[in-house]
């Protein structure tokens, strides 16, 4: 495991510039690295959350879990075959550290599931998988600076960052999903932002000049 940090590396980022979709480059501020031990996924959540580096991703993984035991009509319905695999996976037992690949967290299986049971605007910027992820049945506040927006990617596949979006950053088409099971109290949560399909352009000066925080702290 990599030893314990936190620090900013500026124009450090190539490792992961490419995982993200490239539309969105000139929106990030900044790439947010955390420990990759299974649970990266889940730490990204957490500090996009504000909890503590060390088990943060215990109390994301146990809230999913609750969400998904408490509502089990409904993601049975979202999930489908996804279900079992999903309750497995976000399941945590008391002294677990790491994970195992079928604990990873997974979009976009996850997604609603994630924005559901944390009241967040979820952004998956993975490179040709970008979507965006809304609550379900929660009312959204009427200040769009009061709706928390946790954006992430995945890089090849084995380890999650999150990225911290510039203001006003436009966001990815939403996943279709959310239209066919969002309950009508949460129909506000897409007002007031800007949506937009992918289309390839050139960013790669944009890349090389995003910081990277480290917060690979296990």
């Amino acid at each position: 495991m990599r030893r314990a940090s936190r620090r900013t590396q500026s124009g450090s980022n190539m490792a992961y510039g490419h995982c993200l979709e490239p539309d969105w480059l000139p929106h990030v501020d900044a790439i947010i690295d955390v420990v990759s031990d299974g649970n990266c996924g889940y730490r990204c959540i957490a500090s996009g959350l504000g909890l503590a580096d060390v088990d943060g991703w215990r109390i994301v993984r146990r809230r999913m879990y609750d969400e998904i035991i408490g509502y089990e009509y409904l993601w049975r319905e979202v999930l489908g075959s996804s279900f079992e695999p999903v309750k497995n996976a976000v399941h945590c037992p008391e002294k677990q550290e790491g994970a195992s690949f079928k604990e990873w967290l997974t979009l976009p299986d996850m997604g609603l599931l994630v924005s559901t049971a944390f009241n967040v605007i979820l952004v998956n910027l993975s490179h040709g998988s970008a979507s965006t992820f809304l609550p379900l049945r929660s009312t959204p506040t009427s200040s769009l600076h009061n709706r928390l927006i946790i954006a992430m990617a995945n890089e090849r596949n084995i380890h999650w960052v999150r990225v911290q979006l510039r203001v006003n950053a436009p966001l990815p088409s939403l996943y279709p999903s959310w239209d066919r099971y969002v309950e009508d109290c949460a129909k506000g949560w897409r007002d007031g932002f800007v949506f937009r399909d992918i289309t390839p352009i050139a960013t790669a000066d944009h890349a090389a000049t995003i910081p990277v925080v480290d917060l690979d702290t296990p």
